[in-house]
């Protein structure tokens, strides 16, 4: 078994305003400058469902193919297609949950009528290889890769590491040479190790590692519900590895020829996000009742609010929705470059064809 990174590496103005009735379920949505109703999907709910759903006929298919499985991580596209946004939108989408061995920049590359996300470092590897897609609009605003470490090893900082052991996994690396040569750490001064996902744990417990890698949106969680000790957690894009992560790409077909439908998808989708985050408790409820695997760990209503509750910081920093999906191209730039300043890339593509925000915000 490993961790979500390792298998990604291995296999390849949003309106600030909506409406919530008494009832607790949401009656209408502000997506850029128009209102529309939301509908519970019959096929995925017990809440009432409305007299006109069966009007909503989408005349424009594509596949949503994400970079993991069915989780509170992906909880805003799932809500868009619990509450029919899409489908309000006149898209079909198919959400596909990833599978073991599956590229999704390859795939993305090789069917224009399928969208995915990725993190930054890995879109950018594919455009290097001179596969035709760009990236269009991110769902989390900063990479959740982080450390994390016992509270009785006092560990505050990327420096208190120094004289200590560390241990990552084998994908990681590069992003470790990243993050000390930004803080001006030598290699000499930290020992990386490496180390599975599976005996992680064990190894920090036993104290053979003073940090771990980890997600820290999912894998604190489960070391607390395993172990009962809330661990120490240091976040990675404070110490240099800044990038985007989960961001949405298309092929460049798709934006020649179908660049509304794009700007569609995206207005659905970030209204998901808008609710699954004013409403966290119920968008978990969605996820595990209708989209998470039953036999899996993520069939699990407390893990997943307290999963979403920790996304909210990366897919909306501020609260206040006004950035929500937004990429700044500068920040895009700049981290492009330290990427491959650290050998993550090859080379830095050109800005203009690694991303087009044309589209989103509206």
């Amino acid at each position: 078994m490993i961790n979500r990174r390792s298998f990604l590496r291995q296999s390849g103005g949003l309106g600030c305003y909506w409406i919530v009735a008494n009832s607790g379920i949401p009656q209408g949505l502000t997506v850029g400058h128009s209102t529309f109703p939301v509908i519970p999907a019959a096929r995925a709910s017990n809440d009432p469902v409305q007299d006109n759903e069966s009007d909503l006929r989408p005349d424009f298919k594509l596949i949503l193919q994400l970079d993991w499985k069915f989780n509170v991580q992906f909880a805003g596209v799932l809500l868009a297609d619990y509450y029919n946004l899409y489908r309000q939108q006149g898209l079909e989408v198919d959400i596909r949950s990833w599978d073991f061995g599956l590229s999704v920049t390859d795939l993305v590359a090789n069917n224009p009528a399928i969208i995915s996300c990725s993190e930054q470092d890995v879109i950018l590897a594919a455009q290097v290889l001179g596969q035709p897609i760009r990236a269009v609009a991110t769902m989390f605003q900063h990479s959740p890769l982080g450390l994390m470490s016992l509270p009785e090893s006092q560990v505050k900082s990327l420096h208190d590491l120094v004289g200590r052991k560390v241990g990552i996994h084998s994908d990681s690396q590069k992003v470790m040479d990243l993050v000390l040569g930004f803080s001006q750490i030598s290699e000499e001064d930290i020992e990386v190790v490496e180390i599975s996902y599976r005996e992680k744990f064990d190894k920090l417990l036993a104290r053979e590692v003073d940090a771990i890698q980890c997600y820290v949106v999912d894998e604190p969680l489960g070391f607390v519900d395993q172990t009962g000790i809330f661990p120490t957690l240091l976040n990675l894009s404070d110490y240099g590895y800044d990038a985007y992560v989960q961001t949405f790409f298309v092929h460049h077909d798709l934006l020649t020829h179908h660049a509304q439908q794009v700007q569609q998808f995206l207005q659905a989708s970030f209204a998901g996000w808008k609710l699954a985050l004013t409403n966290i408790p119920k968008a978990a409820q969605i996820v595990v009742d209708h989209y998470a695997n039953p036999r899996g760990k993520y069939h699990n209503l407390n893990y997943q609010i307290q999963s979403l509750n920790l996304i909210a910081d990366y897919v909306a920093p501020d609260r206040d929705f006004c950035h929500l999906g937004e990429i700044l191209p500068e920040r895009w730039q700049t981290m492009a470059e330290r990427l491959a300043q650290y050998h993550l890339i090859s080379q830095v593509p050109a800005l203009e064809s690694s991303i087009n925000l044309s589209l989103w915000p509206t």
